[in-house]
């Protein structure tokens, strides 16, 4: 082979490696809370809207049964984002929490269909399933069947990227996904406090051995077990600084957009403007 064809291949490897890494993009993703019509149906214009006004490129759309995170407002949700160039990443929900509407819990369906969608709308950047180490989840993502789910996608459209919700990551849980994800998606539910959260995400990144990236997932507003409202602002901003350093990048659960005054959206936006996040992770 001749050297200009080496470094060709070279290059193109590169390039790929580089998008697996920083799928999330270089700024915090926005899983915002949904902003509604009327008639509770996805408010798509303002979405965009407010989206593009904070100088997000990233966006987190739940599938679920009913508006405004049906599939219809996913569907009419990426056109908008496509022609905004904002990347969008629809998250399919396991038994224990729901479902996703029409395919259920066939989520090797789900994948060829949103494959098949990405061809047309490429901002459609890949799929989460949520929660699939709780719940009794990890016995029904095993490997084989995570294999099943990744392998749908590939013959489609192996650029669509599939990163699953993880709580915890060990040996173990790293072979069960090992060869069979993009990257995952590692929460950190302790809303009162940091500390730990730099050392899990550093040890994570141990035990994935670079087989493949590791998100940081912090929350911005109340949760089931936090009720009494989400983080201090200030914890917020220390978490995204941890997660933008520690992970291959972030993403932000429930962020208001339509709020203002609105301290957890300021804190954010210093994130977003900065533009590195993930970016120089060691």
């Amino acid at each position: 082979m001749r050297a200009p064809a080496v470094l060709m291949l070279l290059a193109v490897a590169a390039c790929a490696a580089q998008d697996a890494q920083h799928a999330m993009g270089s700024a915090p993703c926005s899983w915002s809370v949904p902003i509604q019509r009327p008639d509770h149906s996805l408010d798509v214009d303002a979405t965009i809207r407010l989206l593009r006004a904070n100088r997000f490129t990233c966006y987190v759309q739940p599938i679920e049964e009913a508006p405004p995170m049906s599939y219809d407002d996913f569907n009419r949700l990426l056109p908008a984002a496509q022609k905004a160039g904002i990347a969008v990443w629809p998250v399919l929900i396991p038994k224990h929490e729901g479902a996703s509407l029409p395919y259920r819990y066939d989520f090797v369906r789900w994948m060829e269909e949103l494959a098949r969608l990405s061809l047309k709308y490429p901002v459609l950047r890949g799929v989460n399933i949520d929660d699939t180490d709780v719940g009794g989840n990890d016995k029904v993502f095993t490997h084989e069947y995570l294999a099943q789910i990744y392998q749908a996608k590939q013959k489609i459209n192996p650029r669509l990227l599939f990163i699953p919700t993880i709580y915890d990551l060990d040996p173990p849980e790293a072979e069960r996904l090992a060869g069979v994800v993009d990257g995952v998606w590692l929460w950190w539910v302790n809303l009162e406090q940091n500390n730990g959260l730099r050392a899990s995400l550093v040890d994570s990144r141990i035990v994935a051995r670079g087989r493949f990236p590791v998100y940081g997932g912090v929350y911005a507003h109340a949760t089931s077990w936090h009720k009494q409202g989400g983080p201090k602002p200030a914890l917020l901003e220390k978490a995204l600084e941890l997660a933008c350093t520690y992970s291959n990048g972030a993403i932000i659960w429930q962020l208001p957009l339509s709020e203002e005054p609105n301290p957890w959206l300021d804190v954010a936006r210093k994130f977003v403007a900065a533009g590195n996040c993930g970016v120089t992770a060691p």
